[in-house]
């Protein structure tokens, strides 16, 4: 069978001859620059994208959208939580997405079209909480977040804005996938270290999000949704177990949930995961035989149907690719016995 349809096996939980590994990590030291405005930015994603391509040659792709985290919206005037009643756009929205789609050109020329591509989609909450970290550091609570803060402060004017960056999430979405260049979308949501009460993440949150993975799904196939645990930032996972993605993804580590209690907890969908991503973990600072004797172990436990062996996110810049090519010939091996 081809590469395609080797993947969409695994995501759909067949059997198969094959043990797919799944890792990922930034190509800037610093991936929420302003690439809009500072195309050189983008030059170099996409050189270390190349590079990527040609160490690893991944079955699947999930694009890195260093750069591009943010939709242009005038965040400068939002200086409490009721101001987001007026939050809106700047004028080079339009660009933004111009440049995104030209971003995720430049990535289906370099794979060519028989490697599955997800794009990058950062959910709305995820956007203004973390361009208010650059714009209003002062604005943090003690956990080093601003939307938990805003949405306590004022849910109805929070929820506004979270609906506007859905609105602009989904012509986001039209864009890209009307240019037939991505085979999906790669959703990433967070309570941020359970700072949002679930009974508010639900009634604010929640249905913006259940929009753009239905929107996703008109599109696509399947779409992946990766729960953040970036650093060891906690989540409620019960929060996303009806979020309708044929694949799963979360802090294994952080959360205290194996690959294979997940997989029960997500209704047995195909998961993603099994590695820590700091550079104190076994994955970044860990010898060969331990890395690859916890390959064993989480098959052990997880099995290898409908089983993607990754990281509980972004892979670690310090984390030497030798690392990962250890879990490859693993995988491999393990793959003689299937």
């Amino acid at each position: 069978m081809d590469r395609k349809e080797l993947v969409r096996k695994v995501f759909h939980n067949e059997p198969t001859d094959k043990l797919l590994v799944a890792f990922w990590h930034h190509f800037l030291e610093d991936e929420l620059v302003d690439g809009l405005h500072h195309p050189e930015y983008i030059v170099k994603n996409l050189e270390g994208a190349r590079k990527f391509k040609e160490e690893f040659d991944p079955d699947f792709v999930k694009v890195m959208t260093d750069g591009l985290f943010f939709m242009p919206y005038h965040y400068d005037e939002i200086h409490k939580a009721s101001d987001l009643r007026n939050f809106r756009p700047e004028d080079d929205l339009e660009l933004y997405f111009e440049k995104s789609v030209e971003f995720a050109r430049a990535i289906r020329e370099m794979y060519g079209p028989d490697v599955l591509i997800f794009y990058n989609v950062f959910s709305p909450t995820f956007q203004i909480n973390h361009r208010m970290n650059q714009t209003h550091p002062e604005m943090r609570n003690e956990t080093g977040h601003i939307f938990p803060k805003l949405l306590a402060e004022d849910p109805e004017a929070a929820a506004y804005a979270v609906e506007r960056l859905t609105d602009s999430t989904l012509t986001l979405l039209d864009r890209i996938f009307s240019e037939g260049i991505m085979d999906g979308i790669y959703f990433s949501v967070t309570c941020f270290n359970r700072g949002v009460a679930p009974e508010l993440y639900r009634k604010y949150i929640t249905p913006s999000e259940k929009r753009i993975i239905a929107a996703a799904n008109r599109y696509a196939e399947d779409n992946l949704l990766h729960i953040c645990g970036w650093r060891g930032s906690l989540n409620d996972l019960s929060l996303y177990t009806d979020y309708d993605c044929s694949v799963i993804n979360w802090a294994v580590h952080a959360e205290n949930v194996s690959l294979a209690e997940g997989k029960r907890m997500f209704g047995g969908k195909c998961v993603i995961g099994g590695f820590a991503n700091d550079k104190t973990d076994l994955l970044c600072a860990g010898t060969k035989e331990e890395i690859q004797d916890y390959v064993e172990q989480i098959v052990a436990e997880a099995g290898t149907t409908g089983v993607i062996i990754g990281a509980d996110c972004t892979t670690h810049l310090d984390t030497p690719d030798e690392h990962l090519h250890w879990v490859y010939e693993k995988a491999a091996e393990i793959s003689t016995r299937l």
